[in-house]
């Protein structure tokens, strides 16, 4: 036997031994469970408790993740001032439920390869029916990898529960030139079925087109109605209102409104030009007039008509942004009446400012 048959022997024999006595295909060792979720918070909201966390990216050998099979909600009910209680991670996987379960179409994909972190995954939990108890419940989140294995518990965080009111109900959201007007009417009562309803104010917010939800009011309004003057005309507006509750914890806040939403239309003319002032000469009349301040002026159209007649014509096929005016077609011996009007770039046109008859000096006007 030559040297090198020797060791392919050898090789063969090696290869072979581990499947002596074996049963079924080889199988490779599974991949370490993902590494556990980070940065949970969670806040109550009315009858909800809205919860964020940051996915991870990374299995626990550091290996990049492709994706997730969704994640899993758990939660613990506390006695009495749970809220304060530090919980410790094994004692909270003896003894939560399991509360929902995250598809993983909600959730944002890892990157993998990225040594960052994942976006983070909001979910909104519904903690009360018909009637709502005060009390205190801790959360923690798992998510699961593309193969369904569970990361370890998040540590749990703990939410007070609190009473706190209903939401109001937007009644009409009107449009003016320089402002969108949102009205509401106040909650009938609390989330427990208590009445009156304990409202300190009301936080107004804002989604223009497909964007996120805005906030308006850096601080809670006590009124009922709130102007929105950060707004273009033809984008579509969503608005929602949330109650206050009163008491020590103002920052806890009802659920949502019924969303409003408009598409405010440019339907203001600007103001009339002000101030015309028409001087004739020997062959020319010229006219001025005070500049009008609308941000979406386009111009002003120039109207004459012979003293005493029916209508005015106008002088100009489309706006002139200046203002001022010469008109070189007037005719000796004829008196005229000017008139100027305001145009927007809507297409919007104020009412006309008429002059008193003139005529080309020379012509006893």
């Amino acid at each position: 036997m030559t040297r090198s048959a020797g060791f392919l022997v050898l090789g063969l024999a090696v290869l072979c031994a581990p499947a002596c006595g074996r049963k079924g295909p080889l199988r490779l060792p599974l991949s370490p469970r993902p590494q556990a979720v980070r940065n949970l918070s969670a806040r109550q909201r009315g009858t909800s408790v809205v919860l964020e966390w940051t996915n991870p990216e990374r299995s626990v050998d550091g290996r990049p993740l492709r994706s997730f099979a969704g994640a899993e909600l758990w939660a613990l009910a506390l006695g009495p001032g749970g809220a304060n209680k530090v919980l410790k991670t094994g004692e909270f996987e003896s003894r939560a439920r399991l509360v929902g379960r995250i598809a993983a179409k909600e959730l944002p994909p890892p990157s993998p390869g990225s040594s960052g972190e994942s976006a983070a995954t909001t979910f909104t939990y519904r903690i009360a029916g018909d009637r709502f108890h005060p009390g205190a419940l801790a959360f923690s989140v798992r998510i699961l990898d593309e193969e369904k294995r569970p990361s370890e518990f998040s540590p749990p965080v703990p939410v007070d529960l609190r009473i706190c009111p209903l939401p109001p109900e937007i009644q009409e959201i009107r449009v003016f030139e320089d402002r969108i007007e949102v009205l509401w009417a106040p909650p009938p009562g609390n989330i427990d079925g208590s009445t009156p309803a304990r409202v300190s104010g009301y936080m107004v917010y804002r989604t223009a087109g497909d964007g996120t939800l805005e906030k308006l009011t850096p601080q809670a309004t006590r009124g009922l109605v709130f102007d929105d003057r950060r707004f273009m005309f033809g984008v579509h507006y969503t608005y929602i209102v949330r109650a206050c509750a009163a008491g020590t914890d103002p920052s806890l806040e009802s659920d949502d409104s019924g969303p409003r939403g408009v598409v405010p239309r440019d339907t203001f003319p600007p103001a009339p030009p002000s101030d015309l002032v028409v001087l004739a000469g020997t062959n020319v009349i010229s006219l001025s007039w005070q500049a009008n301040r609308e941000e979406d002026l386009a111009g002003y159209k120039i109207w004459r008509k012979e003293a005493g007649g029916s209508g005015f014509v106008s002088l100009t096929p489309g706006p002139v942004p200046e203002n001022a005016y010469t008109d070189t077609s007037v005719e000796k011996g004829k008196t005229y009446v000017y008139a100027v009007s305001a145009l927007d770039k809507t297409g919007n046109e104020s009412a006309k400012t008429e002059s008193r008859p003139v005529s080309l000096k020379g012509n006893g006007a």
